[in-house]
């Protein structure tokens, strides 16, 4: 689980462009506590969980990683110019099922984005 959640933590705080500090002032928790979520070292209590899920918009299933989807209201990490990729994936039958399976946390995506990229390029 703390994979998934320092993961999608650290990706939504860099989305929303905000440092360490500022995000752990947002939720009154200290630099150090957001710290450990992130590089997993720790795990968020449930009460914890809920206040990143709130200030963030997005579920506590997607934070702990229960709730993959390659629909980008539900990958928040996702970002404008890779739209392009979801929407090619989402064009060829079958293929749509295969990636909510395989996209569990930001870096798998990532791996994905980069592979279709060189595709898309050749």
């Amino acid at each position: 689980m703390g994979d998934f959640l320092g993961d999608r933590i650290r990706f939504l705080r860099e989305k929303h462009q905000l440092s360490q500090k500022q995000l752990a002032a947002h939720l009154n928790i200290s630099n150090v506590q957001l710290s450990r979520y992130e590089s997993g070292s720790r795990t968020p209590d449930p009460e914890i969980i809920t206040r990143f899920a709130s200030f963030f918009k997005v579920s506590t299933d997607f934070l702990l990683g229960l709730t993959p989807s390659i629909q980008e209201n539900h990958m928040p990490f996702i970002k404008n110019e890779d739209i392009q990729f979801l929407q090619a994936i989402k064009s060829i039958a079958g293929l749509e099922e295969f990636i909510r399976s395989v996209i569990q946390t930001p870096k798998d995506f990532e791996k994905l984005n980069q592979i279709w990229k060189i595709i898309k390029d050749q």
